[in-house]
């Protein structure tokens, strides 16, 4: 299978992103002994964070793209949870520090959480009036080509 379709499932996306994060932080964290780089907590949550971000921005431009998938709004929303949760626990496992603790970045993840349930909701919405709008015009065709059947006869 093509990996961009891969990562239109949504946990794949949420493991490639939580492993991005990983790959980012491990590679900022070597280069910290050559270079200088902020402050390890605010790297560590941001990076993670920043992950989120990427993982809703994403996920949602193939919601938009998915055609009429009914299974993939539960499943985009689990692994938006999934990837949430570990990110914030990997993060408190790299610092020592809590959501608590880094204001900031507490503050940063509720508007992600609430623009990402604005985006799906934006999203479903759309799919729901296309569907709605398909099965109102196709029901519509049908009744006019009978009408135009019944009258050439």
């Amino acid at each position: 299978m093509d990996p961009v379709q891969l990562l239109k499932y949504p946990p794949y996306l949420a493991v490639v992103t939580f492993l991005t994060g990983i790959v980012i932080i491990g590679g900022g964290l070597l280069m910290s002994s050559f270079a200088p780089v902020p402050e390890k907590t605010i790297f560590i949550w941001g990076i993670f964070i920043s992950m989120i971000l990427i993982y809703t921005i994403f996920n949602t431009v193939f919601f938009f793209a998915m055609e009429n998938n009914p299974g993939y709004w539960p499943i985009s929303i689990y692994s938006f949870l999934g990837l949430a949760t570990l990110s914030i626990l990997t993060a408190w496992l790299f610092t020592g520090n809590s959501l608590y603790q880094v204001d900031g970045f507490r503050s940063i993840l509720s508007i992600l959480v609430i623009g990402y349930s604005v985006f799906i909701g934006i999203g479903w919405s759309i799919n729901k009036i296309a569907t709605l709008t398909m099965e109102r015009d196709s029901e519509k065709l049908k009744r006019d080509s009978d009408e135009i059947g019944h009258n050439l006869r």
